[in-house]
């Protein structure tokens, strides 16, 4: 375990150091994990972070332990290593599990251990495995009545942290959204992966399209600003991959791009990104009401056209993420190219439709 007291690879999750975890989480009180059986899954999902399932092999005496257990850990391509460390997304997911995930509506996956080294960047998370939970591929696109559900769970989410006291105490290390060093981290994300996205996409990107990208670099510090906007902590990455549906309940999984900013940018990033253009088209309106009637409820005035000058603003900007992820994270397999040429696809389209372009700084 090089540099650190927990492991950084698979390989270094070994019986012994698992047989402590499941110890300090009162999950193995007796007995002790023997072997492990090792399967890497959401290939193409969790493309920052590396995403394992283990079965551990126990002794007698351990019947109550987990059959199962997702390990996260980070990834080791340099360049999606720059992109975590920037943007302190290891830092913060941790943080989340640590500080944040008991006190909000959604269902977060349980943490039985959670880790994070701050001069290398190294973390590892341990957490319950969720795969007897249904879930949906984002790129067939979420269906309606899940996406109901799901705007109901994340509206009652953002109450919970709305202009929320805990921002200046316990979640002080939650940052906004527009904090350096996120726009710059984004501006050069953008500005090297851009000429990457005009040659794998080409001709499908359109003239519009090709205007907002070419100015968005020079521009990023504005789009990522709304200091006019109540303030709550969004996921970031509300996207279907990471929505866990069991019945009622709903559970979200990478917390890892957390922000400090206007509910609208999780709702824009979902309907744009999540939605096929034929669901977002004929249901968006209605979706987004619905999200402002959750807050209405719980005593919280949201006008309409607010949020929706708010949502169109975070469409524009989550431009960036199938821009960033198309030239400069690493695509593991055939799934994660499609997913993100979808990802663009769909945004492209949200843009236009919503002539969001429109919202361009001009400076």
């Amino acid at each position: 375990m090089a540099n650190t007291d927990f492991p950084t690879t698979i390989e270094e999750v070994t019986p012994a150091w698992l047989t402590q975890v499941l110890r300090d989480s009162g999950d193995l009180p007796h007995g002790e994990v023997t072997s492990l059986e090792v399967e890497l899954i959401g290939q193409g999902v969790g493309i920052l972070g590396l995403l394992h399932r283990v079965t551990p092999s126990y002794s007698e005496g351990a019947a109550s332990a987990p059959v199962s257990l997702v390990v996260k850990l980070p990834v080791q391509h340099e360049h999606t290593r720059f992109l975590t460390k920037t943007f302190m997304f290891y830092e913060k997911e941790v943080g989340f599990y640590r500080d944040a995930a008991a006190d909000s509506p959604l269902g977060t996956p349980r943490c039985l251990a959670a880790h994070y080294a701050p001069d290398t960047d190294d973390f590892v998370l341990v957490l319950e495995d969720l795969g007897g939970s249904e879930v949906y591929s984002q790129i067939d696109g979420c269906p309606i009545a899940q996406a109901e559900y799901a705007i109901d769970a994340l509206a009652a989410h953002h109450v919970a942290f709305w202009n929320s006291p805990r921002f200046e105490t316990d979640l002080a290390w939650i940052p906004q959204g527009w904090d350096p060093p996120m726009p710059q981290g984004v501006q050069a994300g953008v500005a090297a992966a851009w000429p990457i996205c005009l040659e794998i996409f080409g001709d499908r990107i359109s003239d519009r399209i090709r205007a907002v990208g070419d100015r968005f670099a020079s521009v990023t510090t504005e789009l990522m600003q709304f200091p006019e906007a109540p303030a709550t902590l969004a996921h970031g990455d509300f996207r279907l991959d990471n929505l866990f549906f069991d019945g009622s309940e709903l559970t979200v999984i990478d917390w890892q791009i957390c922000v400090r900013t206007t509910g609208a940018y999780d709702l824009g990033y979902f309907l744009s990104q999540s939605l096929t253009i034929e669901d977002r088209r004929t249901h968006e309106k209605v979706l987004i009401e619905r999200y402002r009637r959750v807050l209405a409820a719980a005593g919280i005035d949201y006008p309409a056209d607010e949020l929706w000058d708010h949502y169109r603003r975070a469409v524009l900007f989550c431009l960036c993420y199938p821009i960033q992820s198309a030239g400069g994270v690493e695509l593991v397999n055939e799934r994660a190219v499609q997913l993100v040429s979808d990802m663009f696809d769909r945004v492209c389209a949200a843009i236009e439709d919503l002539d969001a372009d429109e919202l361009m700084p001009s400076s």
